[in-house]
């Protein structure tokens, strides 16, 4: 598998002993649900698929990660000078132009900011999504393997995240929000250590706050996202072998 950065992430044993094609009782090659060969038992399949499918993704998610770092510093920049030229807006014509050309850039960097961080979330929640899939996991599986952050799954919070970019607008009108919402919204709001009530109402996630949890997941760091990505998925893989598969 190409990728020099993946030897750094984690231990995927599963994966050294190589995989087989898979012969149904038809005599046919067994074909994953979207139609792409299987290799081995679930556990070496989802494993495997979720693997390859990271490294396409990774370089593309690594520049939208640095990015991040690189926007908040401009808007940090942008807001220092903002700051700098606000006692001489009344005496100064240019002062004010460039004040608000500032308070535009600022908009930018901080819309930018969580964009990109939202769809690195939207990227890796559809990558768990076709594992979950084939690794034919259960919701006890999804909610139990660790690391366990605030007491919720990555898979979890990933999950909640995409949702809260993909939806923030419904949220910010739907009060109080609905069952479906709540779920999301209180693993966010665990996860950033915020306070809300029960039913979640005036709950603080009406934006888009994928920001906010990509650092929580990351700690500044994009190798330590992909560690807790591929430590949740290895996980998973171990519960689901561990327990009986159920009826379909």
């Amino acid at each position: 598998m190409k990728n020099a950065r993946m030897a750094n992430i984690v231990n995927l044993e599963i994966l050294k002993p190589g995989g087989d094609l898979q012969i149904s009782a038809t005599g046919d090659l067994k074909l994953t649900p979207d139609g792409d060969l299987k290799l081995s038992g679930d556990g070496f399949n989802a494993m495997f698929r979720l693997v390859r499918s990271w490294c396409f993704n990774a370089p593309t998610l690594a520049v939208l990660f640095d990015t991040i770092a690189r926007t908040q510093e401009k808007k940090q920049r942008y807001e220092a000078e903002k700051n700098d030229i606000a006692s001489i807006l009344f005496d100064d014509p240019q002062a004010i132009q460039k004040f608000h050309l500032l308070t535009d850039e600022i908009g930018a960097n901080e819309f930018g900011c969580v964009a990109y961080a939202g769809t690195i979330m939207v990227v890796l929640g559809n990558l768990l999504a076709r594992f979950k899939s084939d690794l034919n996991a259960t919701q006890d599986d999804w909610k139990q393997a660790v690391p366990l952050i605030e007491g919720y799954s990555v898979g979890a919070i990933i999950d909640a995240a995409a949702n809260n970019f993909r939806h923030h607008d419904e949220w910010a009108k739907t009060e109080p929000p609905s069952q479906q919402q709540l779920r999301s919204i209180s693993v966010i709001a665990a996860v950033l250590n915020i306070a809300i009530e029960p039913n979640g109402v005036c709950h603080p996630f009406r934006q888009n706050v994928c920001h906010d949890v990509v650092a929580a997941l990351s700690g500044g760091s994009f190798e330590q996202l992909n560690r807790n990505f591929f430590a949740f998925a290895s996980s998973s893989v171990t519960l689901r072998e561990g327990r009986p598969r159920p009826v379909t």
